[in-house]
Parts: structure tokens; C-alpha cells; sequence
């Protein structure tokens, strides 16, 4: 009976490890989710960044593009636990969100209770972001 028992655990442990790693792993955005408002002169964008620390948040906002990105260590140095079960390591995440007319110079950004806001101002003059092309 005990042989079965643990059996029947790691068969449990596997499955979760299996969904796990496509429901919250690599192919995820459960980890980041977000929130876009687009008003008539700014976009408002909400983050879900629950227990990250601001210093390992890094924006950026490049040709109409913001990118988020998230690395953090939670790597334990202590070499005398037995843990049980051990997922906190190093994550690495990021998400792009294209915002066609954001003006890169009037972004701001704030980490509130888990919850990174974001406000990034339109262009005024819209025509500017386009360029006609002519063919030789």
C-alpha cells in the first residue's frame, strides 16, 4: 500500500511539473498580467507584478513598443536546508505591448502594492509616426 502511495505521488508531481511548465512556464503570460486603457491623451498600462521588487523591473519604450521585463533571484544561498519542495529560483520574464503613438519622452511609471502602473502620454501630432515611402 505505502508503494503505491508514492507512486501515485510522483505520478502527481510529474503531472504538476508537466502542466506547469505550459501553464506557467515559458509559454505563460499568467505571470504578468495587464491591463491597457487607451484615453484620449494617454495610455494607461496596469501590471500584475506580485512580490517583485522594483529594482529588478526594468522599461524601456523603443519605436512604439513597450517592453517589460522582469529578472529576479530568489536563489537561497543556505546549503543546510532540506527542502521538501523548492520553486523560488531565478525568473526571467517579459512581455512587449505595442502602443502606436506613445510618446517616448512622457512615460512614467510606479510600483504600487504589486501593481505596476504605467502612464505613457500620446503624440499630439500623429502624422509624424507615418512616412510615405517612394518607389524608385
Amino acid at each position: 500500500m505505502y508503494f503505491i502511495k508514492k507512486n501515485e505521488d510522483r505520478r502527481n508531481n510529474f503531472l504538476d511539473d508537466f502542466n506547469n511548465f505550459f501553464t506557467g512556464g515559458l509559454f505563460s503570460t499568467k505571470d504578468m498580467r495587464t491591463d491597457i486603457v487607451e484615453n484620449e491623451k494617454d495610455y494607461e498600462v496596469s501590471v500584475d507584478v506580485p512580490g517583485v521588487d522594483k529594482k529588478d523591473i526594468h522599461i524601456s519604450f523603443e519605436e512604439g513598443t513597450l517592453n517589460i521585463s522582469i529578472e529576479q533571484n530568489n536563489e537561497n544561498t543556505e546549503e543546510n536546508k532540506s527542502y521538501i519542495r523548492k520553486e523560488r529560483s531565478t525568473v526571467s520574464m517579459s512581455r512587449n505591448y505595442y502602443l502606436e503613438f506613445g510618446d517616448e519622452n512622457s512615460i512614467k511609471a510606479k510600483l504600487n502594492d504589486g501593481v505596476l502602473h504605467i502612464t505613457i502620454g500620446k503624440l499630439e501630432n500623429k502624422e509624424d509616426t507615418k512616412k510615405t515611402i517612394s518607389i524608385e
